[in-house]
C-alpha cells in the first residue's frame, strides 16, 4: 500500500496480524466494558476498519486511524486512536465507494442515506458516506441508531451544483427527520464543511491530514470552479 494515497475518512482494514497487536495494546490499557469491545474490535474475525485521521510526529511506517465499536458504552461511542502499520493493512476504501453498495435501509439514517445514494446516482453525483451510515454500510453491523445523524462527502460539483445538492439534501432531512452534514473534499486535498460556503464569511476552515487551515473562500471558489 502506498501510504501517500491515503486521505481523510478512508477505511483501512488490518490483517490478523495487526488486529492481534492491536489487541494487546488496547487489552494492556483498559479495562471493563472498554477492554470487552475492544478485544471485539480486534478479534480475528472482526469486519471493523479503522478510518484515517490526522496526527503528529507518525512514524513513516504507521498509518493513524481510530477504531469505532457499534455498541455504546456508558451511552457513548467507544473510540480508539491507534496506528497501523503499512505492512498490516490489507484493504483501503474510500467513502464514494460506498455510495455504490447495497444496504437495508434498518434506520431513518440508512433510508436517507438510500435516497440520497439515488439522487446522487441520477445526478451523477461522485458521493461518499461517511460517519456510523459509512461504517454500518462497510460492516453490515449496527452502528446507526434513531439519533443517528448522516454524514456525506461530495466532490467535484461547482458551487452552483453544490448549492442545488445541498437544498435536495434537506429537503431529504426534513422527510427522514435526520441532519445531514455534507463536507465537501478538494482537489488540494482539504475538506470543508460546504454549509460554511453560503455563510456571509470571507473564509472557511479546511482540514486536511496535515493541519488544519482558514482557507480563502476565493481560494476554494476557484477551485470548485476548476474541478468541476
Amino acid at each position: 500500500m502506498d501510504k501517500t494515497q491515503l486521505k481523510r475518512h478512508d477505511l483501512v482494514y488490518p490483517g490478523s496480524a495487526g488486529r492481534k497487536r492491536l489487541q494487546q495494546i488496547f487489552l494492556h490499557e483498559l479495562t471493563g466494558e472498554k477492554a470487552f469491545l475492544a478485544a471485539d474490535i480486534f478479534c480475528a474475525d472482526s469486519v471493523i476498519p479503522g478510518i484515517v485521521r490526522r496526527a503528529e510526529d507518525v512514524a513513516a511506517e504507521m498509518i493513524p486511524v481510530g477504531f469505532v465499536h457499534p455498541q455504546l458504552c456508558g451511552g457513548r461511542r467507544l473510540r480508539l486512536a491507534a496506528e497501523l502499520k503499512v505492512s498490516e493493512a490489507v484493504q483501503v476504501q474510500r467513502p464514494y465507494e460506498l455510495a455504490a453498495v447495497s444496504f437495508t435501509a434498518a434506520t431513518d439514517c440508512l433510508a436517507a442515506a438510500q435516497t440520497v445514494c439515488d439522487y446522487a446516482a441520477g445526478q451523477q453525483i461522485r458521493l461518499g458516506i461517511l460517519g456510523s451510515a459509512g461504517l454500518e454500510i462497510a460492516t453490515g453491523l449496527p452502528f446507526t441508531n434513531s439519533d443517528s445523524d448522516l454524514d456525506l462527502l461530495v466532490t467535484g460539483l461547482s458551487l452552483e451544483r453544490l448549492q442545488e445538492f445541498y437544498a435536495e439534501l434537506q429537503a431529504i432531512g426534513r422527510k427522514f427527520q435526520v441532519d445531514i452534514d455534507l463536507e465537501t473534499e478538494l482537489a488540494n486535498g482539504y475538506g470543508i464543511k460546504t454549509a460554511e460556503l453560503f455563510q456571509p464569511t470571507q473564509t472557511v476552515l479546511g482540514k486536511s491530514l496535515q493541519d488544519v487551515q482558514i482557507l480563502k473562500k476565493e481560494t476554494v471558489l476557484e477551485i470548485l470552479s476548476q474541478e468541476a
